[in-house]
Formats: structure tokens, C-alpha cells, sequence
């Protein structure tokens, strides 16, 4: 059977995509942290956004936002434009591979998921070190949930570290069952031609416009209005993401700080059933799911945004008596 063959009958998998390693950075680069671009492990060099409290407002806290494929730092623009003055700073960064990476030929493109952990991991530690004694929170939206769920369970020392994370439009499973042949067939395609690209239509054999991404637009849609649209990915990214998820019921058993889920049942691509498992799995103590009936994938997008922000404010002012100040 040709590498072609074997692409075709991985259509299916393409879901997961609406969810890199540069040669060309410094290796010996430490991690830093500027106003618009940050330096992560590997020297790589990323553009990264902050909206911080007024002078006159006290910090409270700071929110990571991470965000999905296909997606920019830009996106979290309506936090950045609630939050601090509530006294909480925002710092978004965009993930490498992805339409912002300053190397091109790297864009939809990742060598391992295990990079978007270390970029994670060592953003969070920036912030810590720019804000110490401070609570930080984590908020990933669709691939960055499943970035935040796996940094959290299996890269940090302390397991109550982040205080919290939000896993907005968590990717919980598929609504399309894979079965463990197609499975094999993603793993053996990103070995024999890692590199190779498809668009969103070609793997899934239909139109971009029928995934509905918020109440008034579909992904062709929403991606047509946005400079940082990634036309095409790699099976190995697939591949990656894919392994993110196979590993998601490990990861939720050993979350040990407060969880909030914000998740919608018209979701394209996890059900509601799938979410509600990979919730019960979570171990934490302090555990929330909040449903948005009137709103699809992109929640910060979508009708009820306000109402989304409202609640994650309320959910982080409720935890703040009862975190620990660290140094």
C-alpha cells in the first residue's frame, strides 16, 4: 500500500486538527521574557502578548492563556481587555508550529508535542519569576487545553503548581470513533513521510465551511478573517496530537490543583459524554464543569463570552483564600 493510500484512510483523524523545533535559533539562548516576544529552552524566539492591571489596581493574580491550532496569543484579546482591571494580568503566548512562528517553513509543523510542553513549563516559570508570591493560572483553549492538562500533570515538580487551570473547549475524545487500525496507520504514516501536508478539506474529503466553530461562523469561515491561518498541517503534528489524547485519562488522575472545565455540547469535536468522563477522571479536590448552551468551540468568540468571563473570574476569586502565597 502507497504513503498515499495509507493518507486516505487517515481522513477521519483530521478532527483532531481543529483542536517545531527551529534549527535556525540559538541553542545556548536563555529563557527570557519581553514585552512582545519571550525566548523559551531551546533559544527559540516567540511572540508573546501581556495586558497588566492599571497602575492604580493592585495585582491579584496572573492568567497563561494558551491557544488552540490554528490559533494566535491575539485571540485571548477579550481577557486582556476584562481582566485586569479586576487586577489580574494576562500573558498570552503563540505556540510554535503555528501561524505566528517566525520560521515559516516550521509552521504546521512540530517534531514533538513535548515541545509545547517545555515552551509551557518555561513560560510558566517566567511568569513566576515575574511575579513572585503571586497566583497564576492557566487558561488552553481547545489544543491548548490538552498542552495545559499534560504540562500540569507531568512536567512541573509540584503538583499544586499552577493554583489553577481553566480547560476551555476541552479536546476530550472524538466524536468520530478511530478505531486502533486507523490509529496505526497515523503512526505509520508519520514515520514513513513525517513532513507530508494536507488541508483540513483534502484529509477530511468534505467542505471547511461545515464545521461550526461558533453560533454565527464555521471554521472556513473564521479562519478566512484571521492573518495567522495555517493552510496545512504535518501527519506528525496529527500524530502528536493524537498521542496528547490517548494519554488524557493518565493526566487527568494526576491533577492535583483546581480544575475548571468550560465546555459546550455542541462542541464539533469532543461530546458532551467524552467531556463529562475526562472530568470524572480528574482527582483534584477542587473540580468544576460549566456547560454554555448557546455557544460552540471558540467560547471567547462565541454569545456568551461575557458570561464565560464571568465565571472564570468567579472561580479564581474563589480559590484565592485558600492558595498558599509562594516565593
Amino acid at each position: 500500500m502507497t504513503v498515499a493510500c495509507l493518507i486516505r484512510l487517515l481522513c477521519p483523524l483530521l478532527i483532531v486538527g481543529l483542536a517545531a523545533c527551529s534549527s535556525l535559533t540559538p541553542q545556548n539562548a536563555r529563557p527570557s521574557l519581553g514585552e512582545q516576544s519571550w525566548t523559551s529552552f531551546d533559544g527559540k524566539a516567540m511572540p508573546c502578548q501581556r495586558w497588566l492591571p492599571p497602575a492604580d489596581v493592585r495585582l491579584r493574580g496572573a492568567v497563561i492563556a494558551v491557544h488552540g491550532l490554528s490559533g494566535a496569543s491575539s485571540d485571548f484579546w477579550f481577557l486582556g481587555a476584562g481582566l485586569p482591571a479586576r487586577g489580574y494580568a494576562v500573558y498570552a503566548y503563540d505556540l510554535r508550529g503555528q501561524g505566528n512562528d517566525p520560521v515559516t517553513d516550521e509552521r504546521g509543523d512540530i517534531r514533538s508535542a513535548d515541545q509545547w510542553l517545555d515552551d509551557l513549563e518555561t513560560f510558566h516559570g517566567l511568569i513566576r519569576r515575574r511575579h513572585p508570591g503571586t497566583p497564576v493560572f492557566w487558561y488552553g483553549e481547545s489544543l491548548g487545553s490538552l498542552i495545559c492538562l499534560h504540562t500540569a500533570a507531568n512536567r512541573l515538580p509540584d503538583r499544586r503548581d499552577p493554583d489553577g487551570i481553566i480547560l476551555a473547549s476541552p479536546v476530550a475524545g472524538l466524536r468520530m470513533a478511530v478505531s486502533h487500525f486507523r490509529r496505526w496507520l497515523l503512526q505509520t504514516t508519520a514515520s514513513l513521510a513525517p513532513k507530508t501536508r494536507f488541508t483540513l478539506g483534502d484529509l477530511a474529503g468534505i467542505d471547511e465551511t461545515k464545521f461550526q466553530v461558533t453560533s454565527t461562523t464555521t471554521h472556513g469561515g473564521q479562519m478566512q478573517q484571521t492573518p495567522h491561518y495555517v493552510g496545512s498541517f504535518t501527519v506528525r503534528l496529527l500524530a502528536e496530537v493524537g498521542r496528547l489524547l490517548d494519554d488524557n485519562p493518565q493526566a487527568a488522575r494526576r491533577l492535583r490543583m483546581p480544575v475548571l472545565f468550560l465546555a459546550s455540547p455542541n462542541d464539533i469535536l469532543s461530546s458532551p459524554d467524552q467531556i463529562q468522563s475526562l472530568f470524572a477522571q480528574v482527582r483534584s479536590p477542587r473540580k468544576k464543569l460549566l456547560w454554555y448552551s448557546r455557544s460552540h468551540h471558540l467560547l471567547l468568540h462565541d454569545v456568551q463570552r461575557s458570561e464565560v468571563s464571568h465565571d472564570l473570574l468567579r472561580w479564581i476569586e474563589s480559590l484565592r483564600p485558600k492558595l498558599r502565597r509562594r516565593s
